[in-house]
């Protein structure tokens, strides 16, 4: 397939794009300069007519866009970036007739739910709740989703991670330094694999996936539907439990 991989300089996308690459054609696309690709495209998802541009061709999206966490409420520009960013994205996506969109969520969409083990948080549990400008930019971005799927008929395929962490460098989404892990810890690499691997499932009109990596995740979510659905299973686990 020929894929759009957007925020492909990020922490997740520019893994992500190794992984991608090798299978597919992938466009990388993002704000800053991708590391060690040459012929990634500069731009920003704010800008519509850049996103409808480069959306021509393709096959499929893989969204990875996450705007830095100090940039949510008040003035920051977090919340306008991930949810302006994701509609440009879906309305290029419809007019180019792309076959399937895997988006990047979070599992702070049900962050509104009184927490695991007292609420079993499911794929398909709804109305989605949250607290704070981050988790209500998730929720918008995939009632957005939810709606282009419903609308227009576009496979969406939403993966919602927690808690993702670099265990090689042991650092978080912002380069902070990881001080103890989080029943929803996930690596970085095992939330790109499970994106190429909603990318090429079959029969997805619109689903979102848990992709957790300890054993309080296990009991927390229903991941284990994700293995199964997928066929995707985390390489690296941690030990942290509810």
């Amino acid at each position: 397939m020929r894929v759009l991989l957007t925020g492909a300089a990020g922490f997740v996308g520019r893994i992500a794009l190794d992984l991608l690459n090798e299978r597919h054609d992938v466009t990388a696309f993002d704000i800053q300069t991708v590391e060690g690709c040459l012929d990634a495209i500069e731009g920003d998802v704010l800008d519509y007519a850049t996103v409808e541009a480069i959306m021509e061709g393709h096959d499929a999206v893989v969204n990875t866009i996450m705007a830095p966490n100090p940039t949510y409420g008040g003035s920051g520009l977090g919340f306008t970036t991930n949810v302006t960013g994701a509609y440009n994205l879906l309305e290029a996506a419809r007019v180019h007739d792309i076959q399937r969109f895997v988006h990047t969520s979070s599992g702070a969409v049900h962050e509104g739910y009184p927490r695991p083990p007292e609420t079993f948080l499911t794929h398909d549990l709804y109305p989605l709740k949250a607290s704070g400008p981050y988790a209500l930019s998730k929720i918008v971005q995939e009632e957005l989703a939810r709606n282009f799927h419903q609308q227009h008929g576009i496979s969406i395929a939403v993966i919602r991670p927690w808690g993702i962490i670099d265990s090689e460098r042991m650092v978080t989404t912002d380069g902070q330094p990881v001080t103890g892990f989080h029943w929803g810890a996930i690596d970085r690499r095992d939330v790109a694999s499970a994106l190429v691997c909603a990318l090429e499932a079959d029969s997805i009109g619109y689903e979102c996936f848990y992709v957790m990596a300890t054993p309080g995740g296990y009991k927390a979510t229903d991941v284990a539907r994700t293995e199964e659905r997928l066929g995707w299973k985390p390489t690296i686990t941690f030990d942290e439990d509810l």
